[in-house]
């Protein structure tokens, strides 16, 4: 197992090929966060007009944080369960993204998406919202305010860890099939 810094978004995906099943991340730039109602939304092709982002080579965090308090940028803001977002994971890597941070298993289907858009599913520390939350330097809104936490943000974060849990050739470090 090695550690990498890397930064978001890529400005090219050669480092993610590098990468191994148990390899280190420490994310360092933009990171997207938004959960179930956003991917659906992506999926239904809802995204605003309005909305001129490019994400590619972007990394989407599954997270929905709670409001600043005790001078933090940032109230809690740990990892979702990722299977929820399996059924959207194919419309989400091919606007671009292609780091996936979450918490738990992902379906066999996810790691064939990998494969297929050379994209990486990563793991954070669960139950970990309150100390997550010191990666965090400053964050927007982007789109679906109407979703309050929900909403997609867009985190400015420094060192933000995570662990590979797909790689770009499919191994996972699960062994059960799902």
């Amino acid at each position: 197992m090695k550690e990498y810094k890397v930064i978001v978004p890529l400005n090219d995906t050669w480092i993610l090929k590098q990468l191994n099943v148990g390899d280190r991340l420490l994310l360092s730039g933009e990171i997207y966060v938004f959960r179930d109602q956003v991917h659906k939304k992506i999926h239904n092709g809802e995204l605003p007009d309005t909305l001129k982002i490019n994400f590619h080579n972007s990394a989407v965090y599954y997270c929905a944080a709670t409001p600043p308090k005790n001078n933090f940028v940032i109230g809690s803001c740990g990892p979702t369960s990722a299977y929820r977002m399996d059924e959207y994971t194919e419309t989400v890597l091919s606007i671009g993204f292609r780091i996936m941070i979450g918490k738990g298993y992902r379906s066999s289907k996810v790691v064939e998406l990998c494969k297929k858009f050379a994209a990486i599913y990563a793991i954070t520390y669960g139950g970990c919202g309150a100390l997550l939350n010191k990666y965090v330097k400053n964050y927007e809104l982007v789109a679906f305010s109407d979703l309050g936490p929900e909403a997609m943000y867009k985190f400015y974060v420094s060192d933000f860890p995570s662990i590979v849990a797909i790689d770009t050739n499919g191994n996972k470090i699960w062994t059960v099939e799902t």
